[in-house]
């Protein structure tokens, strides 16, 4: 069953896209990504109707056929295939693997007209050619070069690029090049007109036009400084060609090659790729997303966290804020790269945390910046908020507290570890001899007798109960425990505790979650992590969710597991894993959450970000 993450999903890489197709006659289009995934999108379809992953990366190889049915993709271990595009099912398929594939990585196909021919260039120089039908390679011609092979309208002839950059049109039936002049800019392309009456060649230098015809030298254009072209795409009906450089698009009037205006594409890191659909020119960048002159891209988001009603997204470089249903806010922080960020239990603040930058406070009403928590909270270790206190682990060592709204700072050097309650009335610390101190933040002395300890092992980790005054303590050999403060706070004496559980995995974080029933445990593994729900009163693990974003974080108001899903949302799951909601931020500046029963609330354009 799909995902509930992959409904209403205006993109569904989330790596660089790295390959994109378009077909003018069935408005089908395609692109592919750096770890392999394939999407493509036929017209009137709102969000990708296919979503597979044939195999390895792909670089540039991905080519539809007149009219939309089938895509020809070739993989970075030599893999290459036709696919139908309403199904995903291979029509045609030659695997490669290992080291006998990655000498030839495929750098373009093109599938004939007619769907009977594949033809494909590789880094090893072969141009292939493969009888879809029968299943049989017909040609390997060695000496070529580029990222393009191409048939013309009846398939009868294959344009190609020499290992000298220059264009070559072979005659298939006579296998004979035909006559075309040289060209002063190498090339790493080559496309044939809307109308297959001119060719249009592009290298890093500039754009040359020959005419099909007779193969003369028409028109050239030299590029001056800038980034040098990555791509050029033809427009639907044929009129202009569009250069894709880093950061910008040049237009070109066809068949005089005259430029007629320039503009930037917003695709970060693009490589050039990118696609001239009838709804304009799109440039894939590193982020996953095809950007437009108009759009406003959507960076994905990173890590996620949450408190009761609300939501902190981390997107690369911003913060979306929700409330319910609804996104409330978004909050650029213009610090670069984001790590993660925290949002209080009230929803009044968020944390952010930058890659290379200090610990920063912001308003979640007004998206105010009020706080900076100055050069030792680079790189904090764990920052926390809980009422108008905010904490930082800092990575030098110990923990660095603030109070805003008394406007007082205080630090102690010794802390290994730390823990602050959703309240702000609470801050426990890990003592150098693995001892746990609660702390009351507004004096740094000790707010309650510190707990007996469980054991003489060191404790590693620890979390506050949600609403309660109930503790939870994790030592250095996997033991979970957890305290009951309340009479020992009544009775003023030191509280004590039991063990719950002993893991013998490694546990890198705890949560308390509201009622005291249930406690959480993060464990990583990889690159994924799985999340166990604890009954502290029958010492017993009632939920096991595996395979999930490294980051997932929970609701320690709700027990909901969060975590980053494609296409710039968050996924929230149930105790048992199954799926809740997702909320997505759109293209546009737009927004939608839904579940699977449809729709619970979008912006007022969401309709059009998502087409």
């Amino acid at each position: 069953m799909p995902s509930l993450a992959d409904q209403f999903c205006p993109n569904v890489h989330d790596a660089p896209i790295t390959g994109a197709a378009y077909d003018p006659h069935s408005g089908v289009w395609a692109t592919a990504d750096a770890t392999g995934v394939v999407a493509v999108t036929r017209r009137n379809e709102t969000a990708p109707g296919l979503v597979f992953h044939p195999g390895a990366s792909i670089t540039h190889s991905i080519g539809l056929i007149r009219g939309g049915g089938y895509i020809a993709v070739g993989d970075d271990d030599g893999t290459v295939g036709v696919y139908r595009t309403d199904n995903g099912q291979a029509v045609f398929l030659e695997r490669r693997e290992g080291a006998r594939g990655r000498v030839r990585a495929m750098r373009g196909v093109a599938i004939s007209p007619e769907g009977t021919r594949l033809a494909s260039i590789a880094v090893d120089g072969l141009v292939r050619l493969w009888d879809i039908q029968r299943g049989d390679r017909e040609i390997a011609w060695q000496g070529f070069g580029g990222i393009t092979v191409e048939f013309d309208a009846r398939g009868d002839r294959l344009l190609c690029i020499d290992g000298n950059g220059q264009p070559r049109l072979v005659d298939l039936r006579t296998r004979e090049g035909l006559p075309m002049d040289k060209i002063q800019m190498p090339a790493d392309e080559a496309y044939f007109s809307r109308d297959y009456t001119y060719v249009v060649c592009s290298g890093p230098s500039g754009i040359s036009l020959l005419r099909v015809i007779d193969g003369v030298l028409c028109a050239s254009f030299a590029t001056r400084g800038g980034s040098g072209i990555g791509n050029v795409v033809l427009s639907p009906d044929g009129t202009q060609a569009a250069a894709i450089t880093r950061r910008s698009v040049h237009v070109f009037s066809l068949p005089d090659l005259q430029p007629v205006e320039s503009l930037k594409h917003g695709a970060p890191d693009s490589s050039g790729v990118g696609l001239w659909s009838h709804s304009g020119i799109q440039v894939g960048g590193s982020d996953g997303l095809l950007h437009g002159q108009n759009d406003e891209g959507v960076p994905p988001v990173i890590t996620a966290s949450g408190f009761g009603a609300f939501r902190a997204a981390t997107h690369t470089d911003r913060i979306t804020v929700w409330k319910d249903e609804n996104r409330v806010n978004v909050i650029e922080p213009n610090a670069g790269e984001l790590a993660w960020s925290r949002i209080d239990r009230d929803g009044q603040l968020v944390l952010v945390q930058p890659m290379k930058g200090p610990l920063l406070v912001y308003s979640t009403r007004n998206g105010k910046k009020l706080f900076d928590g100055g050069q030792e909270t680079v790189n904090a270790v764990e920052i926390a908020v809980g009422g108008s206190v905010v904490a930082a682990q800092l990575a030098s060592g110990g923990v660095r507290w603030w109070d805003l709204a008394r406007n007082q700072a205080l630090e102690l050097r010794w802390p290994r570890a730390m823990a602050l309650s959703g309240s702000g009335t609470w801050l426990g610390v890990v003592t150098p001899k693995g001892a746990v101190k609660i702390l009351d933040p507004e004096t740094g002395r000790d707010a309650v007798h510190p707990p007996v300890p469980l054991a003489e092992t060191p404790i590693s980790r620890l979390a506050f109960v949600n609403r309660r005054p109930d503790l939870l303590v994790l030592d250095s050999d996997g033991v979970l425990g957890h305290y009951d403060l309340s009479e020992a706070i009544r009775e003023g004496r030191p509280g004590e505790g039991r063990d719950v559980l002993d893991f013998k995995v490694e546990i890198d974080r705890l949560w308390g979650i509201t009622g005291g029933r249930y406690a959480a445990l993060r464990l990583p593994s990889d690159d994924r992590c799985t999340v166990l729900f604890v009954d502290l009163q029958n010492n017993d693990v009632v939920h096991e969710v595996n395979d999930l974003h490294p980051f997932a974080w929970v609701d320690a108001e709700t027990g909901y597991i969060l975590e980053p899903a494609r296409s710039g949302a968050i996924i929230e799951r149930n105790m048992d894993g199954s799926e809740r909601r997702v909320l997505r931020s759109l293209p546009g500046g737009q927004w939608i959450s839904f579940n699977q029963r449809g729709i619970l609330g979008a912006s007022d354009g969401a309709g059009g970000a998502i087409r």
